[in-house]
């Protein structure tokens, strides 16, 4: 079936921009687009065209079977392309409705050996032992490059079914997807396009964005930019890894942690840092587990280097905070105001929270382990710009940000002067020398 054919079969037509797309026949596309291109709308329509002509097939029984997966970050950001997959095939046979369910996730399931599902990032462990023939990897950028080598890539590398695979995304600075816009660019498989390229973003709005949006934040949303660290909070975070610093609690060493507890749909993470050397020598991270355990687990990490531990006291850290009190452990609340406290030992906001690890980060006053989860929680942390103008900072959308709060609580409890106070403090005795030299 050609483009044509099945676009007015389902009445919907690309782009110009996604129509250079659809000319390519390689087995790896990556869309690199701003907000708002149609990456969604252009991979549904490719979805859907390929289940129609890969089931026509079954039909004549050259092949048995269909297996095609939406992956992103999360169940919801996967149901916004199957929201389009959804749409294209009821125009083609409206019996398709009863072929979609929505548990444990949501799909359509003509059979045991023919569906369309959607699948979580956040699950990993759900990605593994299929063969497809077909796999989209929505906001690649925002998913963990272990998920992709470790889990989806050899799924499209069978030699029966010779997989496609469609990465689609916004750039979250020069990570995996960077690297893989390169390698598929030299194969004629990448493709790069504005906002504006599409048709969802008049020039009027283009302009009214580019107004009152930072310039390196609109770079990468909307321009779809490269950039060397995007509007990541956390800069140079690779340079502070220490690949030998996890280690066994030492005589006379003193430790401090911080935990971040699990919402709905997160982690719990308890890391440990060493206050000699200002290194990390503990990470857990865990989920869905009973309350009994997580406690007897924080207890015996905590316990074991003898550290302090900082929990940020909400409705869940309060009673966590009591818990383990009463079990011994040495707890210090940090308890989030809105305004700067005189008492840093105790209270203050996120913002100081945040910018007090970027700025240890930048310095070179921390060390981290080599744990790729941790370190693209990191590096994908952001600001977000609210209509207010007001800066708020937070993880991407789909991505948590467990990790970066665990290791900024066990942060604020590291004192010692940073790389750059020295500085100012070396640069501030050299110039009172110089001045003597004259008197």
């Amino acid at each position: 079936m050609t483009h044509s054919q099945f676009q007015k079969l389902i009445g919907w037509k690309p782009h110009k921009a996604q129509q250079e797309v659809l000319k390519s026949e390689n087995r790896e596309i990556i869309i690199c687009a701003g907000r708002r291109w149609g990456k969604s709308a252009i991979c549904g329509y490719i979805i859907a065209k390929t289940f129609i002509e890969l089931f026509l097939e079954c039909k004549k029984e050259k092949r048995d079977s269909i297996k095609i997966w939406i992956v992103g970050p999360t169940y919801e950001l996967a149901d916004k392309v199957f929201e389009y997959v959804v749409k294209f095939l009821r125009k083609v046979d409206p019996q398709i409705l009863s072929h979609i369910k929505d548990r444990p996730f949501p799909q359509i399931e003509v059979s045991r050996n023919i569906w369309i599902q959607c699948k979580s990032a956040d699950n990993p462990q759900s990605l593994t032992g299929e063969e497809l023939d077909l796999l989209v990897i929505d906001e690649a950028a925002d998913i963990s490059k272990n998920i992709y080598y470790d889990r989806l890539q050899a799924s499209t590398t069978s030699k029966t079914r010779k997989g496609k695979t469609i990465f689609i995304g916004t750039p979250r600075g020069k990570n995996w997807f960077y690297e893989t816009f390169l390698r598929l660019k030299a194969e004629n498989g990448a493709f790069h396009f504005t906002s504006l390229e599409g048709v969802e973003m008049e020039q009027v709005e283009w302009n009214r964005l580019k107004e009152i949006s930072p310039a390196d934040f609109f770079n990468q949303n909307y321009e779809a930019v490269f950039r060397e660290e995007a509007v990541s909070i956390f800069r140079k975070v690779r340079e502070i890894i220490d690949s030998f610093c996890l280690a066994e609690p030492k005589p006379n060493y003193s430790y401090v942690g911080g935990l971040d507890l699990a919402q709905v749909k997160d982690f719990t993470v308890l890391t440990i840092f060493s206050r000699e050397g200002h290194k990390q020598v503990y990470f857990d991270r865990f989920k869905k587990i009973p309350y009994t355990l997580q406690l007897e687990r924080i207890e015996n990490a905590v316990k074991k280097y003898k550290a302090t531990l900082i929990i940020e006291i909400n409705n869940i850290g309060l009673a966590i905070a009591d818990e383990l009190r009463a079990r011994g452990v040495k707890i210090e609340d940090f308890q989030t105001v809105g305004t700067i406290s005189k008492d840093l030992n105790k209270k203050g906001s996120k913002e100081q929270l945040i910018e007090k690890l970027s700025l240890d980060i930048e310095n070179k006053n921390i060390w981290i382990a080599p744990n790729e989860v941790q370190i693209d929680e990191l590096e994908a942390y952001t600001y977000h710009y609210t209509p207010s103008r007001n800066i708020t900072y937070g993880p991407p959308e789909g991505m948590h940000d467990d990790c970066v709060m665990a290791i900024a609580l066990a942060n604020w409890g590291l004192r010692g002067k940073t790389r750059e106070e020295r500085l100012i403090k070396l640069k501030s005795i050299k110039s009172k020398k110089r001045r003597f030299q004259y008197l």
